[in-house]
């Protein structure tokens, strides 16, 4: 699945505030670029549909977002990874595991567990 920039603004924002209103979504994302408020609120709606945000009513003009953690967030990931490794080689992972300060200790394990799992398929199958 393939994301817009807006779409990854926006998905990057509702990761780093945890749950929010459409309205701190708006101005997380108002931080690095100029977009306007319906602008964030369509791609929210967007990415709901697409399965990588989950949405919960808490009235009728509350509502809060969170990223969902499934199986659509962890395919849209992958593709992604594969898109950057595929285009950049072993430098991209390189770079990544070699500079820990652009990512905490919890994304380093996680993505050394996914260079690890993809070997071993590489392995298996050829």
């Amino acid at each position: 699945m393939e994301l817009g920039e807006l779409e990854l603004a926006v998905l990057r924002a509702v990761r780093n505030l945890g749950s929010a209103t459409s309205g701190a979504i708006y101005e997380e994302v108002r931080k690095s670029r100029d977009v306007a408020y319906t602008s964030v609120t369509t791609t929210l709606y967007r990415l709901v549909d697409k399965d990588l945000i989950a949405m919960r009513k808490a009235s009728e003009k509350k509502v809060y977002y969170r990223v969902k953690e499934g199986r659509a967030y962890r395919k849209t990931m992958a593709s992604m990874i594969d898109r950057v490794v595929n285009t950049f080689g072993g430098a991209a992972v390189s770079y990544i595991l070699e500079n820990p300060a652009s990512s905490d200790a919890a994304k380093l394990g996680a993505l050394r567990g996914q260079v690890d799992k993809r070997r071993s398929k590489e392995k298996r199958d050829g």
